[in-house]
């Protein structure tokens, strides 16, 4: 509980650094913000050559390893305190890593994994059910010092084809409506867009419900 909420006052701190307090009450404070959830079947993947990145760039999955050895290297303390208790919770991440340099990353609960990781919160109040065989994709960031040149849409179609090579053969996340950048991602990559949810939160709370309206 104290490296959560570290973790949690950490990436407070670097997110007003990083795009000011707006943003982070945004995060923490709305009423009836819409969320996009979407799906993908993984046979229907753009190929990665359509989001060539240079040669010291690489999509690869995370692990305890390469984070405690500290092999990789977050520039954001709030996102490797975040990565350590994703992969402590069991989720799987993937990271698009430039020389040992994390650009961006992107987390899943993987239905194969059963348990207490089989699912995700989100997945509850979307209206997501996961198969096995499926997984759920949440929490994608990209570093602002390597955002542009199509870097989240290689990140996010990398991850998606290591996952297929694990046997996964559906993915479902979503992205908030007035996100533009994560939907121009989302829709580059052709996942289908579901029913809509509205979302209301008050810091911790959160008031949910699905609006009458369906996919865009």
């Amino acid at each position: 509980m104290l490296q959560y909420c570290r973790m949690r006052l950490v990436q407070a701190r670097e997110m007003v650094l990083m795009a000011g307090w707006r943003t982070l009450l945004r995060d923490i404070i709305y009423l009836n913000r819409v969320a996009v959830p979407v799906e993908i079947p993984l046979d229907a993947l753009r190929p990665v050559t359509d989001f060539s990145r240079p040669a010291d760039e690489a999509v690869l999955e995370l692990s305890p390893e390469l984070l405690g050895e500290r092999r990789l290297v977050y520039r954001y303390q709030s996102r490797y305190l975040k990565a350590l208790n994703y992969l402590d919770k069991g989720y799987r991440g993937f990271a698009l890593v430039k020389g040992n340099t994390v650009a961006g990353d992107i987390w899943c609960a993987d239905r194969r994994q059963g348990g207490a990781t089989g699912t995700h919160p989100d997945e509850s109040w979307l209206g997501i059910e996961c198969r096995p065989g499926e997984a759920y994709t949440f929490d994608m960031f990209v570093d602002p010092a390597h955002r542009g040149g199509n870097l989240a849409a290689a990140l996010q179609n990398g991850a998606l084809h290591l996952l297929r090579k694990r046997g996964i053969t559906k993915a479902y996340g979503f992205f908030w409506a007035d996100n533009v950048p994560a939907l121009w991602v989302h829709r580059t990559l052709r996942w289908r867009e579901l029913q809509r949810v509205r979302a209301s939160r008050l810091v911790l709370s959160r008031k949910l419900y699905v609006t009458g309206h369906g996919a865009a």
